[in-house]
């Protein structure tokens, strides 16, 4: 089976329970972005992937009234047109900020406390937000990559997923989380018409179920190893059934004389 992911997305243990059931079908992985991975898909290159979409409201989980990001699939893959969509999890939203920032002083930041930043945005954003009242300086930059090393550099600040943060680290940046900001979605896709025998086993895999709760016919993960009884440490003294301490004895065990 061929699986395309989006970058920041790490695949280390999937494939590892994944060998281990399917041990006759290898997981192989494709890396790219969603805009490519939907095409992939529909080209028959990959048989599922897994995709980012629209940014949502991080309150009520709503998907934003909002054009789609650039980043990301111009038609967003929808049940209503073949497709399958099985959510998996939404990504957090961080700010990347120059090592020196003065936000880096807080745990965490406020969207307004963006609002007179210069903004460096990625040609792949996944987002496409700014924040709210935001005019200041708005500097593009061909990737992530780029504009991490702009931040460094002191141009601006990037406000991203923060799976992409963690895979873009800089030494010259620092990274804080923006709690109110929309949060980045990801979704494994398929065409319901050429889905892979073993789809409903990928899925159990990236949802974190055992073999038991899937839905798949693979073989069931192996059986762990019994642990170790523990062995109780030495009474230092009996108790009688009512939990009381039974009569003390001195010298060699002999009773003592009342």
């Amino acid at each position: 089976m061929r699986l395309w992911l989006v970058p920041g997305v790490t695949p280390d243990r999937w494939l590892k329970v994944w060998a281990q059931r399917l041990p006759d079908d290898p997981l192989d992985v494709v890396r790219g972005g969603s805009h490519e991975a939907v095409e992939a898909v529909l080209a028959g290159d990959v048989d599922a992937a897994v995709v980012r979409l629209p940014p949502v409201d991080p309150t009520t989980g709503d998907r934003l009234d909002a054009p789609v990001p650039p980043g990301l699939a111009p038609a967003t893959p929808s049940t209503r047109d073949g497709w399958a969509v099985v959510p998996l999890w939404t990504e957090d939203t961080v700010v990347v900020v120059p090592k020196e920032h003065v936000v880096t002083v807080v745990d965490q930041v406020d969207a307004a406390d963006l609002a007179d930043e210069p903004l460096v945005v990625p040609a792949d954003d996944a987002l496409g937000w700014l924040p709210p009242g935001h005019d200041a300086d708005v500097t593009q930059a061909p990737d992530v990559a780029t504009a991490v090393s702009l931040v460094a550099s002191e141009v601006g600040v990037l406000v991203l997923p923060a799976a992409l943060a963690r895979a873009h680290r800089d030494e010259g940046t620092t990274v804080r989380p923006v709690p109110d900001a929309p949060g980045s979605p990801l979704a494994l896709v398929w065409r319901v018409d050429a889905e892979h025998p073993h789809a409903q086993e990928l899925v159990g895999i990236l949802r974190g179920r055992t073999s038991a709760s899937s839905r798949g016919t693979a073989a069931p993960d192996p059986e762990p190893r019994p642990a170790r009884k523990a062995t109780p440490p030495p009474a230092r003294g009996r108790r009688t059934a009512t939990g009381r301490p039974s009569p003390s004895r001195t010298g060699k065990g002999r009773p003592r004389n009342h």
